[in-house]
């Protein structure tokens, strides 16, 4: 009985196989962990001046290519400036073909804890989310939201930027 050793060239082959076939599972895998809620809008405007005044109504305007849910998602950014525990906001989102007008009554923001410690994710300027509803919305539609502020204070230093996020399921 004779036992054939495997050339040191077939095993590199081998090897070099098994590795590519590796590297394609993992790429796979990864590509199919990154599918899900596509960012298709994504926009933070920056509140000029020291502070956002009531009147100062901030509107986002996107054109969505294809029917689809979206996922709409509100971003805030404030300092260390701002004076309250919380923000609140109110929200309008339209749409120009789907039937949706919606008006959020107000929403909260909690800037601080019970400490007063600031929240939201980073040091100088904090970053905050909200999600808001889901939408349905036609292909080719237009939606646009608008954010003002509904404290009683006039101007509310601190509030650096407000964002929007739209995102898809697909």
């Amino acid at each position: 009985m004779s036992l054939k050793r495997t050339s040191l060239k077939r095993r590199r082959n081998i090897i070099s196989r098994l590795s590519r076939t590796l590297f394609l599972l993992a790429a796979t895998a990864l590509a199919v962990a990154a599918c899900g809620n596509r960012p298709v809008y994504s926009h933070y405007e920056h509140i000029d001046g020291d502070s956002w005044r009531r009147g100062d109504t901030i509107t986002f305007t996107t054109i969505v290519r294809d029917s689809a849910n979206y996922h709409l998602t509100l971003g805030l950014r404030a300092t260390n400036d701002y004076p309250y525990t919380q923000l609140t906001v109110n929200v309008d989102i339209n749409s120009r073909l789907s039937p949706l007008t919606t008006h959020h009554s107000p929403l909260t923001f909690d800037i601080t804890d019970s400490e007063g410690d600031m929240k939201g994710k980073g040091t100088t300027i904090r970053h905050y989310d909200m999600p808001l509803n889901d939408v349905v919305l036609c292909s080719n539609d237009t939606l646009t939201v608008s954010v003002y502020h509904a404290m009683s204070r006039y101007a509310l230093p601190g509030i650096t930027d407000v964002g929007l996020t739209v995102a898809n399921d697909q």
